[in-house]
C-alpha cells in the first residue's frame, strides 16, 4: 500500500493530530467587563514547579486583549453536558454583551484574580500571564497557575482516577464534538 501526499489539503493535516480539549477562558478588562470564550488549543507545559499551562489565541479576540491588559485569565474545564453553553459562549457578539449571560454561565469570585471562575465547569485554573510566542496567526499564551478548584465529587488523590473523572471534550469542526470518545453535535 502506497502513501498519499496530503500537504496541499493542509486543513486536513490538522485533523490528523490529537486535538486538544475544549476549554472556556474567563477574562476581564481593566474596567471589569467580564468575558468568557471557548478555545480548542490548550495544554499543560510539563512544568510542575511552577505549574504552567498554555493556550493558543487569535490576537483579534477580546480574550487576547484582556489578557494583555490585566495579565491574568482563568481556564475552565467544561462538563460533558455543556455543548450548548460552549457554542453560545463562542458566538461573535458586541463587547457590551456578556457571554456569561448569553451562555447562561454562572460567574463567581476567584480568591486570587480579578476575573471570574465558572460555576458550571468541573475545574477552574487561575493563571497569571508569563509569556507569549507567535505561532503563525495565533499567539501561544503561557500562564503560571496560581490557584485551582475542582468539583468535590470529581477529586481523587489517585492520578488515574482523577483523570477519568474529568470529561474529555474535543472540538472537531463547526458544532461537532467528541465527548469521552463519542461523536456529538449541538443544534442539529
Amino acid at each position: 500500500m502506497g502513501k498519499l501526499e496530503i500537504f496541499h489539503k493542509i486543513e486536513k493535516v490538522l485533523y490528523l493530530t490529537q486535538p486538544s480539549p475544549v476549554i472556556l477562558v474567563s477574562t476581564s478588562s481593566h474596567e471589569k467587563k467580564e468575558n468568557v470564550a471557548p478555545f480548542a488549543m490548550f495544554m499543560n507545559c510539563s512544568s510542575q514547579n511552577p505549574p504552567m499551562i498554555a493556550l493558543a489565541i487569535s490576537p483579534k479576540t477580546d480574550t487576547y486583549e484582556n489578557i494583555q491588559e490585566t495579565k491574568q485569565f482563568i481556564v475552565g474545564i467544561p462538563k460533558e453536558d455543556m455543548l450548548e453553553k460552549l457554542c453560545l459562549a463562542g458566538e461573535k457578539v458586541d463587547k457590551k454583551v456578556s457571554e456569561f449571560e448569553l451562555a447562561n454561565l454562572t460567574p463567581y469570585a476567584s480568591k486570587t484574580l480579578q476575573c471570574k471562575r465558572i460555576k458550571e465547569c468541573v475545574v477552574n485554573i487561575d493563571c497569571v500571564f508569563e509569556q507569549e510566542i507567535k505561532t503563525g496567526n495565533h499567539q501561544l499564551i503561557v500562564g503560571k497557575v496560581v490557584d485551582c478548584d475542582i468539583d468535590e465529587d470529581k477529586y481523587a488523590e489517585d492520578k488515574l482516577t482523577l483523570r477519568k473523572n474529568i470529561c474529555n471534550i474535543y472540538h472537531i469542526t463547526g458544532n461537532h464534538f467528541m465527548v469521552n470518545g463519542e461523536g456529538k453535535s449541538y443544534g442539529e
